[in-house]
């Protein structure tokens, strides 16, 4: 009872308390009188837990849970399942609200040992790293990204063969579940490339392969441009130049990011590795790229207190320097970080003011992808003409700097405004092309976008079937990478269950309940709401 009550996002009245646990005793209300005094007695302090309404303030105790969800227990001290053991019975409501407790303080568990040992391993620290990676990897075996971080944790600490063993053990217990891994999961045993240099130095080598790289990312050939890019840090690393190391880790690991799904895991150690050596130059503005970049990382996977942690540093960083373009981009994510978490009022003005000062500070690409998000948070908020018009402006900033790479994000925006607004020809058209560019870019997340867009077209037209045609294929196809984007991924299951709901199929209710579940577990308190709204 002591955990229900603090860790509710609310004051518990009494009743709910007697419904969840108490149901079957001969004096419900009285049981839970007893319990309360109970704990009093054993907390020392006579006035807690008094009224009809019952909570429990952060003073005055410590409590290990409450440092966890912040972001401030004790790296050594995490691990293991919370209330583990514990088993209620006939008490339905109580055991369902513990599995989404223990799903959601497992994932903040797995964030901060994942944020412990990514940053020794930046610093070159492996023995820590490998100590805390190892207990991330224990903790959750079916996780790929805890997995893949302990396998480049290995590499880098010289133990190849005991990784290669360890990617053997993970291959065995994925496909026990019927599962597989992933080529992010393979990739992570990969070997440095031992090809000879011939006589150039290793920095004229490392400026010519990252020159190459860059070029082909542009050119759109992302799996020889990466390639190229780690050829280039690895001659980079037995340079003497080392703002050229840091520059080759950034636009390796930004590479990574952005211009190909499903290597974030590698992509994050890569930008922290260029982040320590920043911070032993005193590099503060890369310092504060490779923060911003991590927040995305972060953003993308549900992990919004490891994000707030980076994005607060970055802006002190970017704002010290007076640094305009940086500034823009932080407050991008910034925005971003509370729209997933359904703060929209925040996001809107982080991002307004980002497009002000990326438009101020000429660039054109930062302020697009501003305004694409702000027309999300506009939309979500019911201001309808507002988002509309901030996604026309982006699609004329990405039209007009022929930057396809993002434009399906407001195209879909676009598409869902003018379906609210009955224009409903315009919104077919939009979506269509956005679907299109989508497919023909392979980005999981705008062909997830695009295609829900086109089930609720559907779904508007009256067309059902269409609708759940369109709905299945955009789960699939958002969801097929390990390092998702796990609100676009909720935002489709949301649709999802809408269409279900108007075929009056029993599954709405059971995929409402894995939504509670996630938005739970990712933070995402906006889906948690809607779930319960479509469960209702």
């Amino acid at each position: 009872m002591f955990a229900r009550v603090a860790l509710a996002e609310r004051p518990v009245s009494r009743r709910e308390l007697v419904d969840e646990l108490f149901t079957e005793a001969n004096d419900p209300l009285g049981a839970l009188r007893w319990c309360l005094a109970d704990l009093r007695r054993a907390l020392q302090d006579p006035g807690l837990l008094r009224g009809d309404f019952l909570s429990l303030a952060r003073t005055g105790m410590t409590v290990d849970a409450w440092e966890l969800i912040d972001g401030t227990l004790d790296p050594d001290e995490i691990g293991g399942y919370f209330l583990d053991g514990v088993s209620v019975r006939d008490a339905p409501g109580f055991e369902t609200w513990l599995l989404l407790m223990r799903g959601h303080l497992r994932a903040r568990s797995l964030d901060e040992l994942r944020r412990e040992a990514l940053a020794p391993l930046g610093a070159g620290q492996t023995e820590r790293s490998s100590a805390v990676a190892g207990r991330a990897a224990a903790l959750e075996p079916l996780d790929e990204d805890a997995q893949e971080l302990f396998l480049r944790v290995l590499v880098a600490d010289g133990r190849s063969g005991l990784a290669a063993l360890h990617l053997a053990c993970c291959e065995a217990t994925f496909a026990r579940e019927g599962l597989g891994i992933s080529p992010a999961l393979r990739a992570a045993v990969r070997i440095g490339d031992d090809r000879p240099r011939g006589r150039l130095q290793a920095g004229v080598v490392a400026s010519s392969l990252l020159r190459s790289g860059s070029d082909a990312i542009d050119a759109g050939s992302v799996d020889a441009g990466i390639e190229t890019l780690r050829r280039a840090a690895e001659e980079a690393t037995i340079s003497s130049d080392q703002r050229l190391h840091i520059d080759v880790l950034m636009t390796l690991g930004a590479a990574l990011v952005h211009a190909t799904r499903g290597f974030d895991g590698e992509g994050a150690i890569i930008l922290h590795r260029a982040m320590a050596l920043a911070r032993n130059l005193g590099d503060d503005l890369r310092v504060a790229e490779c923060l911003r970049e991590l927040a995305f990382i972060d953003v993308q996977a549900g992990r919004h207190t490891s994000a707030e942690r980076a994005i607060r540093e970055a802006r002190t960083l970017a704002d010290a320097r007076g640094d305009d373009a940086l500034i823009a981009g932080v407050l991008a994510i910034s925005g971003m970080n509370a729209a997933d978490q359904g703060r929209h009022g925040e996001a809107v003005a982080h991002l307004t003011r980002s497009a002000l000062v990326a438009h101020e500070a000429t660039r054109p690409r930062q302020e697009a992808w501003s305004l694409g998000v702000l027309a999300r948070s506009l939309q979500l908020s019911g201001d309808l003409e507002e988002s509309l018009a901030a996604a026309d402006a982006s699609i004329r900033l990405c039209e007009r700097e022929r930057w396809n790479a993002f434009l399906p994000w407001p195209q879909s925006w676009r598409a869902n405004a003018l379906l609210a607004l009955d224009r409903h020809d315009e919104a077919t058209e939009i979506a269509e092309k956005a679907f299109a560019l989508a497919c023909e870019l392979g980005d999981p997340c705008w062909e997830g976008m695009a295609a829900r867009s086109l089930a609720l077209i559907s779904l508007d037209d009256g067309n059902i079937s269409s609708a759940q045609e369109w709905i299945d294929d955009a789960r699939s196809r958002c969801n097929r990478i390990q390092d998702r984007y796990v609100w676009v991924s909720a935002y489709v299951d949301l649709a999802h269950i809408q269409i279900l709901s108007h075929r009056q199929s029993p599954l709405a209710e059971s995929l409402a309940s894995q939504l509670h579940a996630d938005a739970i577990r990712f933070d995402l308190p906006e889906f948690a709401r809607w779930a319960l709204t479509y469960r209702a």
